[in-house]
């Protein structure tokens, strides 16, 4: 090779992501268009206002007579998307559902409605100055927003009750100049708001608490980190990356006494099912002048209850479908004997993932009636035999015949479900959680106070959903046997353990958002990845 096409080698190596990089900047759009776990289906990734991204559920670490109830909504959401930055739609209902029955139909919602104020519209600015409290008038664009609780026992009278009005969100956080850091800190906590009956709400920005390495896992199940051909060779990234690093979304958040989320329940049932919804009018009509005018009915087309199920265990011909759907409708169609009912079944029973690990990496294949699988996503789990999954790793110590989280008298839906009862309650007196929760297995190494036990915020749900379906918990939910492989634990990880930002240990818990001054070091962080073939090209350079 002459010694201009080395340079010119040398300097396409080095140039080539700085000009992709800039072509991506000079192209950029605020709304979200890259792929992610959080935008599950066709329809729904074009309306990231109404796209719930992930639900959890859990008995508040600070208050474990109550539960807390977080339902988030727009992916991916980078910081500096102004000067329209990203908030709730006023035209959309946003609800987070809760079926104490079993019978998968929503006993208890409350239901969230967002109302948007522009103080000045001569202005092009979302803030005219630095904001500093929730009533700054230099906040030029305000949301506040209405609770409306609504009761529908099994029989007799739906109760509608409105909780608050005029609630507050604090702003979306800008930068320094715009939101001061101790200030913004200040708002959010200011948001909170506690309302009749204990409940306590917070509806705002928030740093997107789930984590997962999205880059490789839908690069044909790639786990980063292990040895070929579960992992990469030697080029790019060794390690997991979390690539919902630096990115924010909009929080409704919910603390409620377990006590009021049981009232019409049946006796002694203390399991509850949560999912949420959004909910847009029938009828959208635009004006050539740029306003936009909505009516009818409202119409289900997004819905929330066990994280990754649209994603990794719904196919595609029937992923908008299952927005649409009620967990009431769930079972019929499962077991209705038409075409969708026979997909929606085989995605069950025999799911593509535990196809692809078998065809992809050798990982043993259970078989193809998952009975296990049904129970974890569609009817809850009451153990067959102790718990022995990870015997050799940790200790466990849940009998046989212990019910996880499976109601009296359940009607098989996707939901996520949680135990309230005492012993499932961290702090009180025999109580059967983990002294130390096991966030990366939760239940799988018999914390059963995690996932799929409900939902904590620093649950690793995708390693968990990995083992799970490589059949982790085929022999203790199940009569039959399955020799599973502990030392897949460990193997089978996204190798992202935890959020980039520690979560808050009061009320609303989560972090406290991305600001947007400080999202380009994120940007500019891939340019590492460069390196070693940079380094690698210059050695080969010197060896000729």
């Amino acid at each position: 090779m002459s010694p201009l096409r080395r340079i010119i080698q040398v300097c396409c190596t080095i140039l080539t992501p700085m000009l992709l990089l800039g072509s991506l900047l000079a192209s950029y759009d605020p709304a979200p268009a890259g792929a992610s776990s959080h935008r599950e289906a066709p329809l729904i990734a074009f309306d990231p206002q109404a796209d719930n991204t992930d639900v959890y559920a859990f008995i508040s670490p600070d208050a474990n007579d109550t539960v807390t109830i977080v339902a988030n909504y727009i992916p991916l959401e980078a910081p500096y998307g102004g000067p329209n930055y990203f908030q709730f739609a006023d035209d959309v209902l946003y609800s987070i559902n809760i079926d104490n029955v079993g019978d998968a139909r929503p006993r208890i919602s409350y239901q969230f409605r967002f109302t948007t104020t522009t103080r000045n519209p001569e202005t092009f600015l979302y803030n005219v100055g630095p904001v500093t409290s929730l009533d700054d008038p230099d906040l030029n664009v305000v949301q506040t927003y209405a609770v409306t609780e609504v009761i529908s026992p099994t029989s007799g009278t739906v109760t509608t009750t409105t909780l608050g009005t005029d609630l507050p969100t604090p702003p979306v956080n800008i930068g320094e100049k715009s939101t001061p850091e101790d200030e913004y800190i200040q708002m959010a906590a200011d948001a909170v708001q506690t309302l009749d009956g204990g409940i306590r709400v917070f509806a705002g920005q928030r740093d997107d608490p789930f984590f997962v390495d999205l880059g490789s896992i839908f690069d044909l199940l790639t786990l980063r980190g292990q040895a070929p051909p579960i992992g990469y060779e030697s080029t790019g990234p060794v390690a997991g990356v979390d690539n919902l690093k630096g990115y924010n979304t909009h929080s409704i958040v919910i603390q409620v006494p377990i006590d009021r989320l049981l009232q019409g329940a049946p006796d002694g049932e203390t399991v509850i099912g949560v999912w949420a919804t959004a909910s847009r009018p029938s009828m959208r009509v635009l004006s050539p002048l740029g306003g936009v005018a909505t009516s009818g009915e409202f119409v289900q087309v997004s819905r929330l209850g066990m994280p990754l199920t649209n994603e990794v265990v719904i196919p595609r011909a029937l992923k908008d479908a299952f927005n649409g759907l009620k967990p009431e409708q769930d079972f019929g169609l499962f077991t209705s004997g038409t075409d969708a009912g026979n997909l929606l079944q085989e995605s069950v029973l025999n799911p593509e993932l535990q196809r692809l690990l078998n065809a992809l990496y050798g990982v043993p294949n259970p078989g193809e009636n998952r009975q296990d699988i049904l129970s974890i996503f569609l009817t809850g789990m009451t153990t067959t035999k102790p718990f022995s999954i990870t015997a050799g790793v940790t200790q466990v110590s849940v009998p046989a015949g212990t019910v996880v989280n499976q109601p009296q008298n359940v009607q098989p839906a996707d939901m996520l479900r949680l135990n309230t009862a005492e012993p499932f309650r961290p702090g009180t007196t025999g109580s059967i959680c983990a002294a130390e929760p096991n966030y990366q297995l939760g239940v799988l190494a018999g914390d059963v106070c995690g996932f799929p036990n409900g939902r904590r915020l620093q649950d690793d749900v995708t390693d968990i959903e990995l083992l799970a379906v490589a059949g982790a918990a085929y022999n203790v939910l199940t009569d039959e046997t399955f020799d599973f492989n502990p030392a897949l634990i460990g193997v089978l990880t996204d190798s992202v353990s935890e959020n980039d930002q520690p979560f808050l240990d009061e009320f609303p818990y989560l972090a406290t958002p991305n600001a947007g001054q400080d999202y380009s070091q994120d940007i500019i962080q891939p340019f590492a990845d460069y390196l070693p073939l940079v380094r690698r090209t210059m050695m080969q350079l010197r060896a000729e």
